[in-house]
């Protein structure tokens, strides 16, 4: 399985915020496709990478450990 740089820009942007709307928004983009893209990261791994509390997204264990990699390979990136 291949992730995109986007995805994992929209996973950055969302464990910062805990929210997938703000994320969508610092990113320039809808919420339905950051969602998307929120939801196709994970899904494609069969991971789970926060713990949902209604609208809020808190970051889990595996979330936290992904996150560090995540934030290096962008800096990396750009």
């Amino acid at each position: 399985m291949k992730f995109s740089l986007k995805q994992l820009q929209v996973f950055v942007a969302t464990a910062r915020s805990e929210s997938i709307s703000e994320a969508a928004r610092e990113l320039h983009m809808s919420q339905s496709a950051a969602s998307e893209s929120l939801r196709t990261l994970e899904s494609s791994y069969d991971i789970q990478l926060f713990d949902r509390a209604g609208k809020k997204l808190i970051l889990n264990a595996f979330g936290q450990h992904i996150r560090d990699l995540a934030e290096n390979l962008l800096t990396q990136a750009t």
